[in-house]
C-alpha cells in the first residue's frame, strides 16, 4: 500500500506543528521546509483544519498550530479518513471497477482483510509516540522549523 501525497503531507505537517510545541507555523514554511508546493499544502491544511487537526489564525502574524494534543491524535484515524476515498484495486472501487476476473476473484477480500490490519496496526499510534520512537526527530523538525525562519528574514 502506498500512501497519498496527501496523506504523506498531512502527516509531515502535523508532526511539524507538533515539534513547534503551540508555536504558529504558516502553511508557507512547511512548503519551503519540503519543497512542496504551497497550494498543494494549503489543501491539506485546510483539509486538517476542518476536520479539527489544526487550528487557523488569521492575519499578518497568523499561521497554523495543532487544535489537539499529540496523544490525542490517532495517526490510524488520521490516515483511515485519508485513504478511504482510494481502493487497492480497481475491483475495490465503489463503483466495482471493470475487472473481468472480479466475479470469481477472491484477491479483494484477501487485500481488505490486509488493508484492515494496516489500519488496526496504526490505531494504536498517537502523534506523540511518533515523536517519542524515534530520538532526535523532535530537534531535526524544530532545526528545519528554525533553519527556515532564519533564512526567510
Amino acid at each position: 500500500m502506498q500512501l497519498t501525497r496527501f496523506t504523506d503531507y498531512a502527516l509531515r505537517v502535523i508532526m511539524h506543528l507538533a515539534a513547534a510545541n503551540g508555536s504558529l507555523m504558516s502553511t508557507r514554511e512547511i512548503a519551503a521546509i519540503h519543497d512542496a508546493k504551497y497550494n498543494h499544502l494549503t489543501k491539506v491544511t485546510q483539509w486538517l483544519a476542518g476536520e479539527g487537526y489544526l487550528e487557523t489564525v488569521r492575519g499578518r502574524s497568523g499561521g497554523i498550530t495543532l487544535a489537539k494534543r499529540p496523544e490525542d491524535i490517532s495517526i490510524g484515524k488520521l490516515v483511515r479518513k485519508l485513504e478511504s476515498q482510494s481502493a487497492l484495486v480497481e475491483c475495490m472501487r465503489e463503483d466495482g471497477g471493470h475487472c473481468r476476473l472480479s466475479s470469481a476473484c477472491g484477491l479483494a477480500s484477501a487485500l481488505k482483510e490486509a488493508e484492515e490490519s494496516f489500519f488496526e496496526s496504526l490505531d494504536k499510534v498517537t502523534l506523540a509516540d511518533i515523536l517519542t520512537r524515534r530520538h532526535g526527530l523532535v530537534g531535526i523538525l524544530a532545526g528545519m522549523n528554525s533553519e527556515k525562519k532564519i533564512s526567510s528574514q
